[in-house]
């Protein structure tokens, strides 16, 4: 259990309590301790402003420099609980509690750069490699929960081979490539592991990120989303479509391209993938100014291909071509 970083900064009870805590379970704690030295950090910044400004005789007073202290070094302490300079995140990864800064992270994913594709796939597969085979009725299990409201694939070939059918059967709505479509939505999930929640934790099943507009009328969820403004990425609170499982998931996002006429010229383009990403990008799909390439070094990955190709000749779960 991790300890909450202290509400002010001269409280010494709860450093000494993250202290012990640090102690006990480093890995739980690391997060909180990257924090107090970015508020530091900032404390240093702010004392350097205040030694370049030019001091007024109205505050010269001792006194008045110990409250002004003591109100940097707080307000210093608040910057960086409410996300600060960022000083605290990259810490967090450098001391390899990677692990507690993604259970800190914004419900729907950021999207990851296409450059690292590769080595994400290699990574997360790597552990299914390692791993015993698994026997046909635990496959048939693992089918059987992807509707479950705990569902959330342990590796890529796990979620390709959750969601491979609804993206054939989607795909052939649109008549583009379901590989193209499994992509998208492993970018929009991270392989499924950061799937939008409900506020009572259920699984939203939303895979595309589609939002809940006025024409929507299921039930959605709040989440904060990162999204682009005239090339510059903020964090949003936007509304986002919930529905009942995978299949729901993919049939609303054809139903949704289908029916706009905006994603026409997407669906014009077939399968081939980089005009249909090419034009769900100038469709306004999503604001990020790279999105339809990140999709296209997914598909076009070595370990993306290889890995449709294990699945699709594996004894466990044939999958169709």
């Amino acid at each position: 259990m991790s300890l909450a970083a202290p509400a002010i900064y001269a409280d010494l009870q709860g450093l000494a309590g993250l202290k012990a805590g640090a102690r006990a379970a480093p890995a739980d704690n690391i997060k909180e301790v990257a924090a107090q030295f970015e508020s530091l950090f900032v404390q240093m910044m702010v004392k350097s402003m205040r030694d370049a400004g030019i001091e007024s005789e109205l505050f010269a007073s001792d006194q008045m420099r110990t409250y002004r202290h003591m109100f940097d070094q707080q307000i210093s302490l608040d910057l960086s609980r409410s996300g600060g300079l960022g000083l605290a995140e990259i810490l967090v990864e450098q001391l390899g509690g990677r692990g507690a800064l993604d259970a800190a992270a914004p419900e729907r994913p950021a999207t990851a750069t296409g450059l690292d594709v590769q080595r994400q796939l290699n990574a997360l597969s790597s552990r299914r490699d390692a791993a015993p085979p698994v026997s046909p009725a635990v496959s048939t299990a693992a089918q059987n929960a992807e509707s479950g409201a705990n569902w959330q694939p342990a590796t890529p070939q796990d979620y390709i081979r959750s969601v491979w059918r609804h993206a054939q059967d989607a795909a052939r709505q649109l008549e583009v490539d379901p590989a193209v479509l499994v992509a998208q939505s492993a970018l929009e999930t991270g392989w499924g592991r950061k799937v939008i929640r409900t506020a009572t934790g259920d699984n939203s099943f939303n895979l595309f990120g589609i939002k809940a507009d006025a024409r929507w009328q299921g039930a959605c969820t709040a989440v904060d989303t990162l999204e682009y403004r005239d090339g510059v990425a903020a964090k949003e609170r936007a509304a986002f479509r919930v529905y009942d499982d995978l299949s729901a998931a993919f049939d609303d996002y054809a139903s949704l391209l289908r029916d706009s006429p905006r994603y026409q010229p997407a669906l014009a383009g077939g399968r081939d993938n980089r005009a249909f990403l090419q034009g769900l990008q100038a469709g306004g799909y999503a604001t990020d100014p790279q999105y339809a390439d990140k999709i296209l070094a997914i598909v076009e990955a070595e370990r993306y291909t290889e890995l449709f190709e294990q699945l699709k000749n594996s004894a466990e779960l044939p999958l169709p071509g």
